[in-house]
This record gives structure tokens, C-alpha cells and sequence, in this order.
């Protein structure tokens, strides 16, 4: 009975499907060789990135990928992660800034953040703004107006206000007189005569018992009157 045929390979033969890459010329295994260690560079600096810069935005620099400036108070934390040199704890101090003092007024406002200092918030300035800084509106809180000249300050007057040198009592004063008072005409003067007659004024503000008094007449007239006197009704008119 015959042996069955060996399948070791004979000495000195190539191994196993290396017969098509034996069969390559020199230069095409070269640059196949080339190729394969191109490719796994490229793979591992990938993979190198990805495990770096998976947890935060890629940090940009001065002349980076940032197409926009942001609004300090309304940026989100994403994007004020991706300042240059602006990390989580960082952020974090700027967001308690500006919930504190409720929000910037202006981007120079950074420097009460710790951690953010001369060098660093000029870093930050080309890539942030604060709306209505740059506009011209006022942002900051409104300085202490300065005394206005007792010029400014006193209202005009008009013809019977000019003529009144002291406040006329509502509580005795005539018709006539009551007629010098701003706003008041002959109808209000006996109206008002009418209601003290019922019960003498207690405070110019009692005159808004007065049919036609509301409060911006009553302001008007408040300057111009008195109650000095709290007579009888009956005392008053004789």
C-alpha cells in the first residue's frame, strides 16, 4: 500500500500565501510597506487626540479656529471652555462672578475673577464682549446726579402761583381768595367752602374731599395752602 503524499513543503521554499507578495516587484512591496506604516501612524495619532480632548472643546489659540466673539453673560459654559487658557475650574469662577454681581458690565470686569489677571484677560479680550459696552449704552450703574441749581430745581411758576407770597388757609380764606390759588375758579372756591362748611380741613390732603380735587390737582395746590386754622364750620363763614 502506497504512503499518502507529505504536505510539509519542501526546504528552502517560501511560507504559505506569501507566493502573491514574492511575486511583487521590489518597489510595489516597498511602497506597500510604506503604506501600512502611513496608515497605522495616522491611526494612532487619532486615537491619541480622541483620548486627550473627548472630556472639553479643543482649546483654541490667539490665532485659532474662534470665527465670533461672545457675549460674556450669555455665553454657555461649552464656549467658555473653549477660551484660550480657560479651564473647568476657571469657568466655574466666572459663572459665580457673574451670578453674583448679576452679570458683567463690561469685559474688564474679568479681572475680579481669580485666576484672571493683566496678562490673561488680554488673552481672553479679542474672543469676548459685553452687550451695550461697545454700543455706547450705559451699562454701569448711574453715577450720584450732581445738585441741580435752585434755578433748575424750583418749577416754573405761573401767573398765580408768582403772586402768592404765603399759603392761604383753605380753612378761612374767602372766595375771592381761594380764586388765587392755581387751578381753582369760582365753582371749585365754593365747592371748597361747601365741604369745609360739613368739617373743617385737617391736612391739605383732606381737600380731595373735594368733587374735582385728584391727586394732581391736590399736588398742585399742596405748596399754596394751609390748614392752619380748625375753626367751627360756623366761626369760618361769619
Amino acid at each position: 500500500m502506497d504512503a499518502p503524499p507529505s504536505s510539509a513543503a519542501p526546504p528552502g521554499s517560501p511560507p504559505p500565501g506569501t507566493e502573491i507578495l514574492t511575486a511583487w516587484p521590489r518597489s510595489a512591496q516597498l511602497a506597500a510597506a510604506f503604506l501600512l506604516v502611513l496608515a497605522t501612524a495616522l491611526l494612532a495619532v487619532r486615537g491619541y487626540h480622541s483620548s486627550r480632548y473627548a472630556g472639553r472643546p479643543t482649546e483654541l489659540e490667539r490665532h485659532g479656529l474662534l470665527a465670533y466673539r461672545m457675549e460674556l453673560n450669555e455665553a454657555s459654559r461649552a464656549e467658555l471652555l473653549q477660551l484660550p487658557g480657560v479651564g473647568n475650574s476657571l469657568v466655574d469662577r466666572i459663572e459665580e462672578r457673574r451670578q453674583a454681581r448679576g452679570g458683567f458690565r463690561r469685559v474688564d470686569d474679568l479681572r475680579g475673577v481669580s485666576g484672571i489677571g493683566p496678562v490673561t484677560l488680554e488673552r481672553l479680550r479679542p474672543y469676548v464682549f459685553v452687550r451695550g459696552e461697545e454700543s455706547g449704552e450705559r451699562t454701569e450703574a448711574a453715577p450720584t446726579p450732581r445738585p441741580r441749581t435752585q434755578a433748575a430745581a424750583t418749577p416754573k411758576k405761573g401767573r398765580k402761583e408768582a403772586r402768592l407770597t404765603e399759603p392761604i388757609d383753605v380753612n378761612r380764606a374767602t372766595e375771592e381768595e381761594l380764586q388765587r390759588l392755581p387751578g381753582v375758579g369760582p365753582k371749585m372756591a365754593r365747592r371748597i367752602i361747601d365741604e369745609r362748611r360739613k368739617r373743617p380741613f385737617e391736612s391739605p390732603d383732606d381737600l380731595r374731599r373735594v368733587s374735582g380735587v385728584g391727586p394732581k390737582t391736590l399736588e398742585k395746590l399742596r405748596p399754596y395752602v394751609t390748614t392752619a386754622s380748625r375753626r367751627s364750620p360756623v366761626e369760618l363763614d361769619e
